[in-house]
């Protein structure tokens, strides 16, 4: 292309040389000149104004989210993935053509309230915290010098309407009419899950070596920490129950009728759909008025247990606040005066 020949919008060539004249909103990219000089050959000057353009790129919310998605989001487990891909996808589309400088916590609002009203407040604190898990790494990557919306933009809570924690307590008597119907998997899950409170993918991954004699080791692979369980006569009880379920020679000491393990890519969705046949068979069929769900028997071992420190331990929490929040669910009896 020559000097003369047709340019790309809003370039010229003056003085020996091509130029950019920046629009309003570009100012800040080209240095804050009206005239950004590129060079005084067209392969430089393209170059020159690639450059510019590709640190555009990189000071879009997109770009952030797309290295996010790259390169963080393989790291967290199948289910958290889910979660976290619709909450990008959604910010992609309604935030991602920001500059970083444009993220405020009135655009941040705005957006919160339109997801609230479209979907749930639940749904738009997921999203604030995706966001925020993004912006945290674009100021490790050295995109940005800080967070433009770390504490400044405030979660939905239960003032606002946002759905208040679980408070399920399962009783003893329902335990009893659930077990008229359930199968000898699930009577055997149930066991070992109301003895060591561990989560459901970890029991149902439990195998054979884990069972040590005088101790069953539990492996919480949230986050790879390990319990270990002095074996009880209630424990060896609910261990055999299970033992005798099996089918096949699987290393698991939980199996399906085919011999496999129960957990694939963190999901175990034969069993949750059994779960969930078994409670509508007992609704329909026994005294159970309400079903409750697996996290529902970790939350009653947290509890029933003596005091908040013993429930932490069982439920190998790092942060009592986590244990006294969600899972001590029993209502405290408060002495009066006198």
């Amino acid at each position: 292309m020559g000097k003369r020949g047709a340019l790309p919008r809003r370039w010229a060539f003056k003085h020996g040389a091509f130029y950019y004249r920046p629009r309003k909103s570009e100012l800040a990219l080209f240095d804050g000149k009206s005239w950004y000089r590129l060079g005084t050959d067209y392969p430089t000057a393209l170059r020159a104004f690639a450059d510019k353009k590709e640190l555009e790129a990189e000071n879009k919310l997109s770009w952030a989210i797309d290295r996010y998605e790259l390169e963080v989001l393989p790291t967290f487990k199948p289910n958290t993935q889910e979660s976290y891909s619709a909450s990008l996808r959604r910010l992609r589309l309604a935030l991602g053509h920001n500059r970083f400088s444009q993220i405020e916590p009135m655009i941040v609002y705005q957006y919160l309230d339109a997801v609230a009203e479209s979907r749930t407040m639940n749904v738009a604190n997921n999203d604030l915290k995706v966001l925020n898990n993004v912006l945290n790494r674009a100021v490790r990557w050295g995109v940005i010098r800080a967070n433009p919306v770390k504490s400044e933009v405030k979660y939905y809570g239960i003032r606002d309407g946002v759905k208040v924690a679980r408070t399920r307590l399962v009783e003893d008597w329902e335990l009893d009419e659930w077990k008229k119907v359930a199968s000898p998997v699930q009577l055997a899950f149930a066991a070992i899950a109301l003895l060591t409170g561990a989560r459901k993918t970890d029991i149902l991954r439990i195998t054979l070596d884990d069972d040590r004699g005088d101790i069953l080791r539990i492996l919480n692979h949230k986050t790879g920490k390990e319990s270990l369980f002095r074996m009880t006569a209630a424990l060896r009880e609910a261990i055999t129950m299970a033992r005798d379920t099996r089918v096949g020679s699987s290393e698991f000491l939980f199996t399906g009728p085919r011999g496999a393990g129960l957990v694939k890519n963190d999901r175990s969705e034969r069993f949750d759909q059994n779960w969930r046949e078994s409670m509508q068979r007992a609704i329909a069929e026994t005294a159970l008025k309400e079903p409750f769900t697996r996290h529902d028997l970790r939350a009653k071992v947290g509890s029933e247990a003596e005091d908040d420190a013993r429930a932490q331990a069982l439920l190998n929490h790092s942060s009592v606040e986590m244990t006294r929040t969600h899972y001590r669910r029993r209502k405290a009896i408060i002495d009066p005066v006198r």
